[in-house]
């Protein structure tokens, strides 16, 4: 669902419930999900990521490009965890995120994909990032995106349009070692 489309929902919702803009905006996106998730054969979860800070210049961009608002986000299985953002595929397993939680990361205007020393940050805003820790860790595909190379991700940090959402579904759905 687009930015504008959530936008518009939660603005009639909020004429219909009087609830504050950010509850039905929330509400909004919650019920989207479940609409999605029971679509879904495979029981997977979608989260978008937050394109919020991109500029008008940017955002066309990756409109003209089939990317932005609406494309990217992190698709929560069973059995993995998949994050996806333009160019950039990721599919962890489960067993392999450790935990969620909100980060306080500064991003300092960067958006985009970026990793050094097995930190990744995958973002289209500078609010709503939440921080997976991965253990063991791991690799990253060779794509374009990571200049064909095998890149060690022991944390990765991304901007979600519900992030709170998320982490409730990372530690709730998480895979019990029995």
């Amino acid at each position: 669902m687009s930015h504008d489309k959530i936008k518009a929902a939660a603005r009639k919702r909020m004429a219909e419930t009087g609830e504050p803009y950010a509850t039905a905006r929330r509400e909004v996106i919650k019920n989207y999900q479940q609409a999605g998730a029971a679509a879904s054969s495979s029981g997977a979860r979608w989260f978008a990521i937050s394109h919020s800070d991109m500029g008008r210049a940017s955002l066309r961009a990756s409109r003209l490009q089939s990317q932005g608002p609406g494309r990217g986000g992190v698709e929560l299985g069973s059995s993995v965890l998949r994050v996806r953002m333009a160019g950039f595929h990721l599919d962890i397993p489960r067993g392999s995120v450790r935990s969620a939680a909100r980060s306080g990361h500064q991003t300092r205007g960067t958006i985009g994909v970026h990793g050094s020393r097995g930190r990744w940050l995958v973002n289209g805003a500078h609010d709503g990032l939440v921080e997976l820790t991965i253990d063991p860790p791991y690799y990253t595909p060779r794509q374009p995106t990571t200049l064909f190379l095998k890149s060690k991700i022991s944390s990765l940090t991304i901007s979600l349009v519900d992030p709170d959402g998320f982490i409730a579904a990372v530690e709730g759905d998480a895979p019990r070692a029995d």
